[in-house]
């Protein structure tokens, strides 16, 4: 685990989630191609819930403008609920989607004790001050039965070790930590949970594009327009194609809620 110190107060943070941060925005792919990526990307994160409940009540914490929650409403069989803390990213999940979104954190919205039978936070848990105390929260609201899906940045990854100082998920200041595999699994056992699928199957292509670019302009290796256009043929989508195999340094976890002593399933499910 890597972690901040000393790391922004709560009020110096708010700066760095300006309303145009990219995890508040609702993306416009230009091409056919890249619209589809996109939407495999969701429907691939909606696949990994699926496969461990087909239906129920959802929680999406962290939930932006709303658009995982989006996908899974058009499964069916799934009631939905997201937790923001940006007034803007809210306001757009109401509007735009129709959803059921609480603006403010985790704790303040003093959801009933194990009324979901899913829970997800993709690239939020890294964000938290007190993650441990959101994770007894979780534990909380999940049914006995329920699971928790989480995906972080993967401090064990290849990209991690191959771009060092200029990996793109330090993300500093908005990552107050980052964690390894062995780390992680000894915070989610301490909320509660254990685990029960942890795959490392799915890269992000972008984030390693990012990271190739801060490491390009880093280091000095190019200029401002060879960084463009490497940048640029890398994006091409023939080259995403012949790529992908490549990415697979990201991670998803799961893990069950707190067994009730029965052999209760309750732990949670993290990528």
């Amino acid at each position: 685990m890597v972690y901040q110190n000393p790391r922004p107060t709560s009020e110096e943070i708010t700066k760095f989630y300006p309303e145009h941060y990219e995890s508040y925005q609702i993306p416009q792919p230009r091409s056919w191609f890249l619209r589809n990526i996109y939407q495999y990307g969701l429907k691939k994160r909606a696949k990994f819930v699926l496969k461990h409940k087909k239906s129920g009540r959802l929680l999406d914490i962290g939930c932006g403008p709303g658009l995982f929650l989006h996908e899974m409403d058009k499964f069916g069989g799934w009631e939905t609920f997201g937790v923001e803390v940006s007034p803007y990213a809210a306001d757009m999940a109401r509007n735009q989607f129709g959803l059921s979104v609480f603006c403010g954190t985790l704790e303040q919205a003093n959801f009933p004790g194990s009324y979901f039978d899913a829970v997800t936070m993709w690239d939020v848990l890294e964000h938290l001050y007190d993650p441990s105390s959101t994770l007894r929260e979780i534990n909380r609201i999940l049914k006995p039965d329920g699971i928790l899906v989480i995906r972080v940045p993967n401090l064990d990854s290849l990209d991690a070790k191959l771009f060092g100082k200029y990996w793109a998920g330090w993300d500093a200041p908005r990552h107050l930590f980052v964690l390894g595999k062995k780390s992680l699994k000894a915070l989610l056992n301490k909320g509660g949970f254990d685990v029960v699928e942890f795959s490392s199957r799915s890269g992000s292509y972008p984030t390693f594009l990012l990271s190739l670019r801060f490491w390009l302009e880093g280091s000095g290796l190019g200029s401002s327009i060879f960084v463009h256009r490497v940048v640029q043929f890398l994006y091409h989508p023939v080259t995403r194609v012949l790529t992908a195999p490549l990415f697979f340094y990201s991670y998803t976890l799961a893990a069950w809620s707190p067994s009730c002593g029965c052999g209760s399933k309750r732990r949670g499910s993290k990528r």
